[in-house]
This record gives structure tokens, C-alpha cells and sequence, in this order.
């Protein structure tokens, strides 16, 4: 059983919100690891799973009891639900936007030779990178807009590191194929 050492979830102190802290310890502990898997399944990152296991919480928290719900679970997995679609349109928020913020940065330095790649050569990426097949375009972004390794990407799209690295390369030629780069040695 999950024991909190906080003096809000003691039992016996006769605390009005007692009742309700007991509801929500109550539905950690049922529901806590089918929550945790669905979150998972839609976020697909440790960090941002526990931080909307913990927003789900905190809302129970501050709704107070669950009597007047006519099913605490079905409110809980909604809640997490939510949360965690809500993180998601963030992300794509972020994705969209992060270009336009960064053109406005380097506006006035065309090419930032700190950045590696001129403006001309990310827009050309940004349209290629959605013409790779699938399995190619999602280890290139989890691995060179992500910076995840090898590993984490596949554990996250459950092939080995090998494969993620072979498909990485074959994304990498496929790229340079669509911007129509040639080799050097020609």
C-alpha cells in the first residue's frame, strides 16, 4: 500500500479535507498504474508523464471530495486525459511556431555560422523531413530535433538502437537525395 509521510494524510487528525486526501490516495493506488501507462501511450517521455500524473492530481486535490462525481474513475481518467492532450497541442503549438520565432531571431545574420545551417538550407529541410517514410522521419526528429540517443529512441519506437541508427543513415541519404545535394567526390 502507497504510504505518504505528510501530516495532511495522517489518519485520525479530524482534518475536514481528511476525507478527501484518504479519496485520492485511494485512487492513486487503484488506478495510479493504468493512468501512468495511458499517459505513456500519449506522451511518450518520463518527465512529461509525471508531470500530468501530477497536474491530475493536484485538480482532485483541489476539487476536494469525489461524492458529488457521479464516477471517480471515469473523472480521473478524463482528467488525465485531458491533461495530457492538452501537452500535446503544446508541443505542436511549440513545433509550428519555433520557425518563425527563429527566422525573427537571425533576421538581421542570414547565416549564423554558430547555427551550421543558413535559413535557405533549414527551410529546404523543413519541407523534406515530411516526404521521408514514416519510420525514417521519426527516428531524424527524435534523434536530431529531439537530441535523444539511440537507445531512448528505440525503447520510444520499439526497435533496437541498431535499426534506429541504419535508419537514421538511410533518412540522412534520402535527405540529401531530396534537397538534390551531390556528393563531393564528383
Amino acid at each position: 500500500m502507497l504510504k505518504i509521510a505528510h501530516p495532511a494524510f495522517e489518519e485520525g487528525d479530524g482534518a475536514a479535507g481528511d476525507s478527501a486526501h484518504r479519496w485520492i490516495l485511494r485512487v492513486m493506488e487503484a488506478e495510479g498504474p493504468a493512468i501512468l501507462r495511458m499517459l505513456w501511450r500519449i506522451l511518450g517521455s518520463d518527465a512529461d508523464v509525471m508531470d500530468a500524473y501530477q497536474d491530475c492530481f493536484c485538480k482532485l486535490a483541489s476539487r476536494g471530495g469525489g461524492k458529488d462525481l457521479a464516477s471517480a474513475k471515469a473523472y480521473v481518467y478524463r482528467t488525465a486525459s485531458n491533461i495530457a492532450i492538452e501537452m500535446v497541442r503544446s508541443r505542436n503549438r511549440r513545433r509550428v511556431h519555433l520557425p518563425a520565432i527563429a527566422a525573427d531571431r537571425s533576421a538581421d545574420r542570414e547565416d549564423d555560422p554558430r547555427a551550421g545551417v543558413s535559413l535557405e538550407e533549414a527551410s529546404g529541410l523543413q519541407e523534406a523531413i515530411p516526404q521521408l517514410p514514416s519510420h525514417l522521419r521519426q527516428v531524424v526528429v527524435l534523434r536530431d530535433l529531439c537530441k535523444m540517443a539511440y537507445e531512448e529512441i528505440g525503447r520510444v519506437l520499439s526497435i533496437s538502437p541498431a535499426t534506429a541508427r541504419v535508419y537514421r543513415r538511410h533518412a540522412v541519404v534520402k535527405l540529401s537525395e531530396l534537397l538534390g545535394e551531390e556528393s563531393e567526390d564528383d
